[in-house]
Order: structure tokens, then C-alpha cells, then sequence
């Protein structure tokens, strides 16, 4: 078979090769991700660019008049299907299910296959008058079909789709803004240059009338940019109009930003929460957005006050948007939490009205409690108590004190759950040491060890005092020993400092070892009123440290407390 060389056929081949390809990733992308309307149709119109293309470049390099006609009427199955397919990609791009049904469908190409049909057959000349061949002043041998009423028809109706396409999709570009506007600037700039180029052709106008069909070359285009959203944007894996959707019966508001902290799109629901009519597309998001400043320097939601409507509290999220590229932008949603908010401030105001409650009882039972105790030991030291009362006296009096020492104990827990309470930084050597003095001079019955102590600087605050107070007490309450010994050292890593304090007691069961730091664990015989550890572990945790008990050696317990160091 004889051929022949023309420059038309380079950019035929290209759009061929690319359109093939494309082909070929939307069967594997079905095969991997399962099939949908936009990626089956998307696969139609790749195999019908692809026909069309490949098929005039046979029609373009080959002399043979017979072959050239056998090209034309099979690249026109392409060449009229593609439209129509396009236009149900677009229908199924912007998700318009409505019309995504078998009879649509059907309809769409009733007209494409009755053409293609007629054109093989050609009754009454309905498809084509007559053909010949002619040379162009290159010397390229062309083909030139008079087209009969049939196929002025179905021309008219391919460009009809186009522009329906075209319609679609330009809508839904307006619609959702910025976000997709690069998708729909790939998609209808595509389509742009074979349309114009297919309508001066059609018509006869100059400098496109006669000669060779540059509809098929100037395909290159679109398979070109469609090439580009496939691998690069993902043009498969997004549908915009399900972003839509959800935007606009969505109870929650959302704002895009681009890159530059401008707003770009935003949904009615987040105007309406803001409480703002204009429109908030095109300004600064400091403008629009109470806070933003301060939502910025955050990774957690931010709640804020809605200054137009004051009795409305909205939640503020910032999503980065990435691409493999970089940063492109970010979206802001929108929450109504009036509810939430407006529970939290009746809990707060309930919380400060029973923390103030709570400081007066405790204030006043600890001013009552200490009169009792005092008019208590006055009453045993000068005897005026019959022997046979005074253990009845006694038992008063460890009651009273055991009183006023819950009282202390219920003061330090609110402080320890109190999320307002300033930690800073405590040097653990120096509290260690000053526990330790003050409990030799209310215990003198126990010897107390104090190693020497390196410096190591946690955060804390005042309570920090209370946690080796009770430890310390405890253990010499607990001892049985004839003469009751606590050691205290401290050791320091790179990361924690941990204090061992050990006495030579009964020690603590192994299964009472994690029970001991439960509220209300204490001793059948013990004095005191069984919070002190609980009120140990509640402190050290919210240090971000742990304590735990372990045996003694070669009696006794050994409690270890860690702390991360500051």
C-alpha cells in the first residue's frame, strides 16, 4: 500500500497516542476503584477520540481513494460519538443523576448510530452526493465528501451537545468558584479549538474552508490538558457536584482560602452563621472571620462569639489543603455550639457559685472544728475529765482533728482539679528537704534520712509539698517498728527526676500495691481519713508524673515518685 508524508499527521498522532492512553488508565482505574458514570463515560469519549484520531491518520498518509473512504467513514464513528459522550461526561462530572438513566443515554446516541448506519449504506445519498480525490499545492492527496442532509443533520446535533456540554459545566464552574475552576478551565478549554475550528469548516469559512480536516488535529488540545487533569489533578477521583451538595444542606458552614488567606468560596450556611449578608468571597479572611488571627496560631477549634449576633457561639476549624506540590489553601468550617456553649457557661457560673459555697463551709467547719479540738486538749491537759470519760474525750478528739485534716485534704483537691492553677518551675531537692524538717518536728518518735539532694526543677506549684507530706506521715503512722525510719533519696536522668522514700514498716501487699492510692484505702487502725494517697496520685498526675509502691529491702515499703523534669 503506498503513502504519503504530510505535517497534519503529527499532532493526529499525538492527540491518538494521548487519547489511548488515557483509555487505557480509566479501564485500569475502574478495575482497581470499581466502576461509576464519570469514569465510564469518561472511557467512552477516550475511545471515541481515540477512533476518530487514529483513524484519520490513516486517512491522512494513505493515496489509496478506496482505503481513504473506508477511513472516513469509520473515523466519522468517532468523530460523531465523542460529542455526545462528552456531553454525558459532563452530565455524570457534575452529577446530574436525574438524567443518568438508560433511556437518556439511549436518546443521546439514537442520532450518532442512525448516522453511522446511513453512512455505510449511504440510501438516497442521505449520507454523502459523491467524493473525490484532489492534490493540494504540497502535493498531498485529499479527500473531499459532499456531505448529504443526513449528515448536515447529525452535525448540527453533535454541535448541539457540545454546547450543552459546554453549558454544564460552565454552570457548575460559576457555581462552586475557585475550588474547581481549574478542572473546568482543563475540561471546557479542551473542547474550545476543535469547536471553533469544526464550525468554520462546517460553514465554509475562510481560511479553514476546503482542504485537509483540522477538527482531528486540533484534538491534540484537549487530550493534551485532559492528560493533565487525569495524572495530575485527579480528575477521576473528585466529583464536584457531591462537594456542592454537601455545601449547601450541610448544617455546618464552610470557607475555602486560597493560598494567599483570601476567601474564595463559601456556602450560604456560613454567612447565615456569621451573621453577615454581604458577600464573603473576595476578601481578606482576617476580615471576615472573628479571630482568625488567633484560630492561626492554633492546631485545636476555636470558639468565638458572633459579634452581629450575640447570643450565638460558632466553632472555628482550620484544614490545611495540600498538594503533592505544596500548600493551595485552606478551609474554614463552621459550627453553631450555642447549645454547648451556653451549657458550659451555666456549669461554669454553677462551678463558681459552689466553689465559692465550698471555700465558706469549709472556712467555717475549720474554724469550728479547731475551737473543738483546742477546748479539747484543754479540757484532757487539766484533767477536768473523769479517767473512766477520757478515752470517750480521745475519740472526740481524733475526730475533730480527722475533721479539720479533710477539710485541708478537700481544700488541695480543688486546687489539684482547678485547670486555672499556674504550674511553675519547683526545684524537687528543696521541697523534699523542707517536707522532711517540718514532719522530724511533728513525728520526733521517727528517724527521718535525707540523702543529698541534686537540684531538679519540675513544673508544680504549692501542692507539691503535699504529695511528700503523705507519704512521708504515712509511713510513720504505719510503722510498727520499735523505731520508725524513713530514707529519703532523689535521682535525676536526663529526662525525670524520681523520689524514693522507704521506710521499714509492715510494707504493703502486692495486692493492695495499686489500691493503696484509691479513694478512702487506709489502714484498719489508721487515724486519718484515707485520702492522702488518692490525693498523692490526683497531684502527681496532673504533673504529668507517676507514683507507685514496691517492697522494701529488707522490710517495708518503698514508694517512688516521677516527675518530668521542667
Amino acid at each position: 500500500m503506498e503513502w504519503q508524508y504530510t505535517i497534519y499527521a503529527y499532532p493526529t498522532i499525538f492527540a491518538a497516542v494521548a487519547s489511548a492512553i488515557i483509555f487505557v488508565y480509566t479501564l485500569d482505574f475502574m478495575r482497581q476503584r470499581g466502576q461509576s458514570p464519570v469514569a465510564l463515560s469518561f472511557a467512552a469519549l477516550a475511545v471515541a477520540t481515540t477512533l476518530w484520531t487514529g483513524t484519520t491518520v490513516v486517512k491522512l498518509l494513505a493515496v489509496d481513494a478506496g482505503v481513504k473512504l473506508l477511513a472516513y467513514k469509520v473515523l466519522h464513528i468517532g468523530g460523531t460519538f465523542a460529542p455526545p459522550a462528552f456531553l454525558l461526561f459532563a452530565l455524570a462530572y457534575t452529577d446530574r443523576k436525574q438524567y443518568l438513566n438508560r433511556k437518556t443515554v439511549g436518546a443521546i446516541f439514537v442520532v450518532p448510530s442512525v448516522f453511522v448506519l446511513v453512512l455505510f449504506t449511504n440510501p438516497m445519498e442521505l449520507a454523502y452526493t459523491g467524493w473525490d480525490l484532489s492534490t493540494t499545492a504540497n502535493g498531498v492527496r485529499t479527500l473531499s465528501v459532499e456531505d448529504g442532509p443526513v449528515s448536515t443533520l447529525t452535525f448540527i446535533y453533535v454541535f448541539a451537545a457540545l454546547f450543552a456540554a459546554f453549558g454544564v459545566i460552565g454552570h457548575h464552574a460559576i457555581r462552586l468558584g475557585k475550588p474547581f475552576s481549574l478542572q473546568a478551565a482543563l475540561l471546557l478549554t479542551g473542547m474550545v479549538a476543535p469547536t471553533v475550528i469544526a464550525v468554520f469548516e462546517f460553514t465554509d469559512t475562510p481560511p479553514l474552508a476546503g482542504g485537509v480536516n483540522l477538527v482531528p488535529a486540533s484534538l491534540a488540545i484537549p487530550t493534551m490538558l485532559y492528560a493533565i487533569a487525569v495524572f495530575r489533578y485527579k480528575l477521576l477521583d473528585i466529583l464536584p457536584i457531591a462537594y456542592a451538595a454537601a455545601g449547601e444542606h450541610s448544617t455546618d458552614g464552610f470557607i475555602v482560602l486560597d493560598s494567599s488567606e483570601t476567601v474564595v468560596h463559601t456556602n450560604d450556611t456560613a454567612g447565615n452563621l456569621l451573621g453577615t449578608r454581604r458577600p464573603l468571597r473576595g476578601n481578606a479572611a482576617a476580615d471576615v472571620i472573628p479571630a482568625y488571627d488567633q484560630l492561626k496560631r492554633s492546631d485545636e477549634p476555636l470558639d468565638c462569639q458572633v459579634q452581629q449576633a450575640p447570643n450565638r457561639y460558632v466553632e472555628f476549624t482550620r484544614i490545611p489543603l495540600e498538594q503533592s506540590y505544596g500548600r493551595v489553601g485552606w478551609v474554614i468550617t463552621v459550627r453553631d455550639v450555642t447549645p454547648r456553649k451556653q451549657y458550659e457557661l451555666s456549669l461554669e457560673s454553677r462551678n463558681d457559685e459552689l466553689e465559692m459555697l465550698n471555700r465558706i463551709v469549709r472556712h467555717d467547719i475549720r474554724n469550728d472544728m479547731q475551737i473543738v479540738t483546742a477546748y479539747i486538749e484543754l479540757a484532757m491537759e487539766d484533767e477536768l475529765v473523769e479517767p473512766d470519760g477520757r478515752p470517750y474525750l480521745q475519740t472526740a478528739l481524733t475526730r475533730a482533728q480527722n475533721t479539720v485534716e479533710l477539710t485541708d485534704a478537700l481544700g488541695q483537691l480543688t486546687k489539684v482539679t482547678n485547670e486555672d492553677e499556674r504550674l511553675y518551675s519547683v526545684d524537687v531537692g528543696t521541697v523534699v528537704s523542707k517536707v522532711a524538717d517540718s514532719v522530724r518536728e511533728s513525728h520526733p518518735e521517727a528517724t527521718i534520712t535525707v540523702a543529698s539532694l541534686p537540684a531538679a526543677a519540675i513544673l508544680g506549684n504549692d501542692l507539691l509539698e503535699s504529695v511528700f507530706v503523705n507519704i512521708i506521715e504515712n509511713a510513720i503512722v504505719h510503722n510498727d517498728a520499735d523505731d520508725p525510719a524513713v530514707d529519703v533519696g532523689l535521682s535525676v536522668t536526663e529526662d525525670v527526676a524520681t523520689v524514693r522514700i522507704a521506710d521499714n514498716g509492715p510494707g504493703i501487699p502486692d495486692d493492695k500495691k495499686k489500691e493503696v492510692f484509691g479513694k478512702g484505702e487506709k489502714g484498719l487502725e489508721s487515724p486519718g481519713t484515707g485520702v492522702g494517697l488518692y490525693l498523692v496520685d490526683a497531684i502527681v498526675t496532673t504533673y504529668g508524673g507517676k507514683v507507685w509502691v514496691e517492697d522494701n529491702d529488707p522490710r517495708g515499703a518503698r514508694f517512688m515518685v516521677e516527675l518530668p523534669l521542667a
